[in-house]
C-alpha cells in the first residue's frame, strides 16, 4: 500500500476534513455506560465449555459507526519521527468527549539488535474512515525510510479487574505489521489478541505475557489458532479475562484458552497497529502500510476500586436485574434476562457466590 502524500510535523490539521462538532458519545453520557437503564449487572457465556455464566458489574459500548466526516481513502503517511503530527480530524479526536474515553499515544522507541527499526506513534495514524456510508475507526502503521510510524490508543478506564471485551474489526494492508487488541498494565500482566499481516489470513495469535523469559520463548504463553475466518473481513474478536483463565473467541466461538500467566493486576484496554522490524512483526517494505479498522468496541467488566461515574444505581441495587450482551436484537443494547431481588445482597459477599446462586434460574432464559 504505497503512499501518495506525506504529512510533516509542521503542518496544521486540514480544515477540509475537520468535523464541525464532535458527534461522538463518550462514557460521560449514560448511553455507553448502559444502553439499557434497567440493568444492574451483566452476564456472558464463557468458561471451558463456553456455556458457564460469568457476571460483571459495569458495561461500555463505544460506537464508531455513523459518525460524519469519515475519509474514503487513507490520509497521507507521516514523514516525521517526533510523533507530534496533528490529527486529521481535530474536532473529533481533540474533543473533550473523545479524550474522556481514549488516550491517543505519541511515544517512540529506538532501534535495538532484536528490533532494528525505530518506531514512533503519531496522532496522525488514528483517523475516521468511511466505507459504504458507514464510518469506522482506523489505526495505521507505515514504513518510512528511517523509521516505522505507528498508531496506538488506550482506554481511560484504568482499573479493569476481569473483563469480557470484544471489537468488530478487520486488518488490511501490507506484510510486516501487527494489529493488537489487549489488556495491559505491565509486561507480566497482559492478555493479547494479535493479527500479524505476515501470517496467513486465517491465523490469529492469542497470548498471555510474558512470552519470553531470560531470552527464551515460553511455549505455553502463545496459541496460534488457524483455519479461522479471514481477518481481512469484518469479524467479532473477544477476550474473556477471568480470575484464573483466559478465553478467546471469534464470532462467538471459542478458539483459544490458557491458564498460563493470567493477568493478576488491574489493567486497561489498548489497541495498536505497529511494527519494529523484529522477528514477531517482520520488516515492512519502505513506503508500505497496513491498517486496523474497528466499527465498535463492547466490554463488560469489574473494577479493582471505586467505579467512576454519575450512575450509582448498582451500588444501591446490586445485581437485582441481570442483562445479557450477546445474542441481543441490537448490538450494544443489553437485554434483561433475570430479575432476582434476593440476588442483590449476594453482590456484597462475592460475585462467585452470585454466579452459583443465580446460574440455575438465569441460564434457562439465555
Amino acid at each position: 500500500m504505497p503512499s501518495f502524500t506525506r504529512l510533516g510535523a509542521s503542518l496544521l490539521p486540514l480544515a477540509a476534513v475537520a468535523l464541525a462538532a464532535s458527534p461522538y458519545t463518550s462514557s460521560r453520557s449514560e448511553t455507553p455506560k448502559d444502553n439499557n437503564a434497567d440493568c444492574n449487572c451483566y452476564v456472558v457465556s464463557s468458561g471451558a465449555d463456553s456455556n458457564t455464566p460469568e457476571y460483571f458489574q459495569y458495561y461500555r459500548f463505544y460506537d464508531f459507526r455513523n459518525l460524519p466526516g469519515g475519509l474514503s481513502s487513507p490520509p497521507g503517511q507521516v514523514n516525521g519521527s517526533e510523533g507530534l503530527e496533528p490529527t486529521w480530524q481535530p474536532d473529533l479526536f481533540n474533543s473533550d468527549d473523545w479524550k474522556y474515553d481514549w488516550g491517543v499515544q505519541n511515544w517512540s522507541k529506538p532501534a535495538t539488535d532484536d528490533f532494528p527499526v525505530p518506531m514512533s506513534n503519531s496522532y496522525a495514524n488514528i483517523y475516521l474512515g468511511e466505507e459504504n456510508d458507514s464510518s469506522y475507526l482506523a489505526l495505521r502503521t507505515s514504513r518510512e525510510a528511517e523509521f516505522q510510524s505507528a498508531g496506538e490508543m488506550e482506554n481511560e478506564q484504568k482499573n479493569l479487574m476481569h473483563v469480557s471485551m470484544r471489537m468488530y474489526g478487520r486488518v488490511v494492508g501490507d506484510k510486516g505489521a501487527v494489529a493488537g487488541f489487549f489488556t495491559f498494565v505491565d509486561d507480566d500482566n497482559e492478555s493479547d489478541i494479535e493479527i500479524l499481516t505476515r501470517d496467513p489470513v486465517d491465523t490469529i495469535r492469542y497470548t498471555n505475557q510474558p512470552a519470553v523469559k531470560d531470552g527464551d520463548e515460553v511455549a505455553e504463553a502463545s496459541i496460534s489458532s488457524t483455519n479461522l475466518p479471514s481477518w481481512e473481513n469484518w469479524q467479532t474478536h473477544r477476550i474473556d479475562w477471568l480470575p484464573k483463565n483466559s478465553f478467546w473467541f471469534l464470532n462467538g466461538k471459542q478458539v483459544a484458552a490458557n491458564t498460563y500467566s493470567v493477568p493478576r493486576k488491574s489493567s486497561y484496554m489498548v489497541l495498536n497497529m505497529w511494527s519494529d522490524g523484529g522477528e514477531w512483526s517482520g520488516n515492512m517494505t519502505v513506503d508500505h502500510s497496513a491498517e486496523f479498522h474497528v466499527q465498535w468496541i463492547e466490554m463488560t467488566f469489574n473494577t479493582s476500586g471505586p467505579y467512576q461515574g454519575k450512575n450509582s444505581k448498582r451500588a444501591n441495587k446490586g445485581c437485582e436485574v441481570v442483562c445479557k450482551i450477546d445474542d441481543v436484537k441490537q448490538i450494544g443494547t443489553p437485554e434483561v434476562v433475570s430479575v432476582n431481588k434476593s440476588a442483590a445482597a449476594a453482590v456484597g459477599v462475592s460475585w462467585g457466590l452470585l454466579a452459583a446462586f443465580a446460574a440455575a434460574s438465569l441460564w434457562v432464559g439465555l
